[in-house]
Parts: structure tokens; C-alpha cells; sequence
């Protein structure tokens, strides 16, 4: 028997999983980051594609064709057929431009995957620390479902001798009946936030292997010192760099491409002959350099919106921090102050009751505990959802 129960003890601790190895399961299986690892991959075919010319053009020209003997074709030297290829050259640098542009979009996307990994993370983390907080609840819950009956039991068997008995026996029922209805709504949110981290991390989850412990909080230093890992802000970067490169793109686009025609002519009954032809378009109407200018001014936009997100991450990480030293000195208001006194409180309304004190008050003492110890809890994951919040900001995983 103890092999057995040495077995289903050694088999639950190696099913439980900790939550940074469901972080590294959904990593490698979820399926909206293999979407952007393919559209990682499918920018390497862009950047090979901008390295290619434009596709020639080829006609087929019948000249001199007379209504009144169309299939005639020796009549003079003027009635010829021919064959004409065409082929534009990009101006030098024009494509090296492109090949810029088209990299600084690839490393938009690889920055798009970056923080879609560092969310995921976090997503994961806050909903397991959900989990754990309403498991610990129900734990709660379902403790003080068993002393209201034991208190219900206790106030029937005064009603016979005490009036005030049979109020406290209702009053006991209704924090039972209380009790019993958060116990079935954290039942349903359990069942919803397990249902949430299957999906976060693709996979059926055993147990979880954490606890609800407060670490002690790192400085605020150590998260701004680390705002610009923010994988978000890395790629506003990155959208900066993607204008840059179009504003260069746009001013070669100013010096038009030049064309080679070459064509070959067959005449009947005549000497067959080639041509030659040099050409560009005309940058007549300035549509280049609007478009030029457009692009420059997009990159003064694209800059002040970079400097406006990195305001704005570290103000986020500045609100967080002060959220996480809330709720630690909430939690130690109510672990080394409040829980203390109101257990003291406690056991002297049990000593008044067995003297044959009011049972009204240990009922109502009992209720104000649950509530704190909920509370207890409560802040505690507030707090470690926070702790995710700001690894997340800085880009950690």
C-alpha cells in the first residue's frame, strides 16, 4: 500500500508543471505565433524579390497591313514584321534602397513575434495566478461552509431554551446560504479560467506546481533601467526604420529608370534589320517629390510616435509599481494587523459562547473573517498579477 501511494505521489509531482514551463509548451505550440513565424519566413521571399528586375516586355508589331490585299506582304520595303523586347533598369541604388525597405518590414514582423511572445507570457502567468487565487478561495469557502452548519447545529439546540437562538439559527443560514452561492460562482470562473490557460498554452494542465507567495518587489530603477527591452517599443523602432528606408526609396524614385527596346524586323523580298531604343519617363509633373516629401514627413511622424510610446511605457511602469506597493501594504495591513486582532476577537467570542454568550456576534465575527481572508488572498494575486505586468513591459518572458 505505501509503494502504491509513494507511486500516485511521485507521478502527481511530475505531472505538475510550473509556470514557466507551460510559458516555454505554448511558445512552441501555439498557433498564432507559427502564424508570424511564417510571415517571418515569407519576408525572406520579399526581400529576394526586391532584388529583381522588373519583367521585360515583349510585342509582336505587323506593320503596313493594305485593306485591299491584306495577305500581300512584299509590296514595298515599309510592310514588316516584327519582334520587340523591352527591359527597364532600376537607377543605381535603387535597388539596394529596396532591399533596406523591405528588411526593415521583416524586422517590424520579427518584433510583432517578439512581443506577441512576451504577451502570451504574461496572458499565461496572470490567468494561473487567477487560477490558483480562486482555488485557494474555494479552499476558503468551503472551510466556512462546514462551521456554519457546525454553528447552525450549535444555535438549534439552544432554540429550545433560548428566544434569541432561533435568529441566530436564521442568521447562521443565511451566511451559509451567502457562502454557498460564492462557492458555485467560483466554481464557474474556475472552470473558465482553466478552459483559458488549455487554450493560452495548447494543451491539456494537470496540476500547477506555484504558490501564491509574495517575492520581494524589485526597484522601480530596475524596470525603467529596462523599458527599451519592450519588444513593442522595439518594434515602433522598427516602424521608424520602415519610414527611413521608404524616404529613401522616394528620393531615388526622383531619377526616372531608363529602358533598352530592341527589336528585329523581317521583310519579304527585303534586307531584315534591328533597332535600338534608349528611353526614360519624364518627371514632369513632380509627382516624385510630393511623394518624397510625404515620405519625409512620415518619418517625422513615426518619430514623435516613438518618443510618445516610450513616455507612455514608462508611465505605465511607473502606474504598476505604484499598483505593486499598494497591494503589499495592503496585504501587510491585513496579515499583521487586521487578521491578528479579529482572531483575538475570535476566540473570545468562542469563550463568551460556551459561557453562554451572544452567538449573533461569533456569526457575525465569523463573516468578517471569511471576508479578510479572501481579501488576504485577493491581494496577494493582485500583486503577482502585477509582478507579471511589469516583466511583461520590460520585455521579459
Amino acid at each position: 500500500m505505501r509503494i502504491i501511494l509513494t507511486t500516485v505521489l511521485l507521478l502527481s509531482i511530475v505531472q505538475a508543471q510550473s509556470i514557466q514551463q507551460l510559458i516555454n509548451t505554448a511558445i512552441k505550440k501555439h498557433p498564432s505565433l507559427q502564424a508570424i513565424k511564417h510571415r517571418i519566413s515569407a519576408m525572406d521571399e520579399r526581400i529576394a524579390l526586391s532584388q529583381n528586375f522588373s519583367n521585360p516586355e515583349v510585342s509582336l508589331s505587323i506593320n503596313d497591313i493594305r485593306f485591299g490585299d491584306v495577305f500581300n506582304r512584299d509590296l514595298e520595303p515599309m510592310q514588316y514584321e516584327a519582334i520587340n523586347f523591352k527591359q527597364k533598369f532600376p537607377w543605381f541604388g535603387k535597388l539596394d534602397a529596396r532591399k533596406s525597405y523591405t528588411e526593415a518590414q521583416k524586422n517590424v514582423v520579427i518584433d510583432s513575434y517578439d512581443a506577441a511572445k512576451v504577451k502570451l507570457a504574461e496572458e499565461i502567468r496572470m490567468t494561473a495566478y487567477t487560477i490558483k487565487e480562486i482555488e485557494v478561495r474555494i479552499n476558503i469557502v468551503q472551510k466556512y461552509i462546514e462551521v456554519s452548519k457546525q454553528n447552525i447545529k450549535l444555535y438549534t439546540s439552544y432554540a429550545s431554551t433560548d428566544s434569541q437562538s432561533h435568529t441566530n439559527s436564521m442568521n447562521a443560514s443565511l451566511l451559509l446560504t451567502k457562502v454557498k452561492i460564492k462557492a458555485a460562482r467560483y466554481q464557474a470562473i474556475l472552470k473558465s479560467q482553466k478552459a483559458k490557460l488549455k487554450y493560452l498554452v495548447q494543451s491539456n494542465i494537470g496540476s500547477l506546481n506555484y504558490d501564491l507567495k509574495m517575492h520581494k518587489a524589485k526597484s522601480l530603477h530596475y524596470y525603467l533601467s529596462r523599458l527599451e527591452n519592450n519588444p513593442l517599443y522595439h518594434r515602433e523602432l522598427s516602424q521608424k526604420n520602415v519610414a527611413s528606408a521608404n524616404q529613401q526609396l522616394q528620393s531615388l524614385d526622383t531619377m526616372p529608370d531608363p529602358y533598352v527596346k530592341v527589336g528585329y524586323f523581317n521583310r519579304q523580298n527585303y534586307d531584315d534589320f534591328a533597332s535600338i531604343t534608349i528611353g526614360a519617363s519624364i518627371p514632369l509633373y513632380g509627382s516624385e517629390k510630393l511623394n518624397t516629401e510625404a515620405a519625409r514627413k512620415e518619418v517625422l511622424a513615426s518619430t514623435s510616435a516613438t518618443l510618445d510610446y516610450k513616455s507612455s511605457l514608462q508611465s505605465d511602469i511607473e502606474r504598476m509599481y505604484a499598483k505593486l506597493v499598494e497591494a503589499h501594504t495592503i496585504y501587510n495591513v491585513i496579515h499583521n494587523e487586521s487578521l491578528p486582532q479579529l482572531e483575538h476577537m475570535f476566540e473570545l467570542t468562542q469563550a463568551t459562547i460556551q459561557e453562554g454568550g451572544d452567538l449573533f456576534t461569533y456569526t457575525n465575527l465569523l463573516e468578517q473573517k471569511l471576508d479578510l481572508e479572501e481579501e488576504s488572498i485577493s491581494i496577494k494575486a493582485e500583486y503577482l498579477r502585477t509582478q507579471a505586468r511589469l516583466k511583461s513591459l520590460i520585455g521579459e518572458i
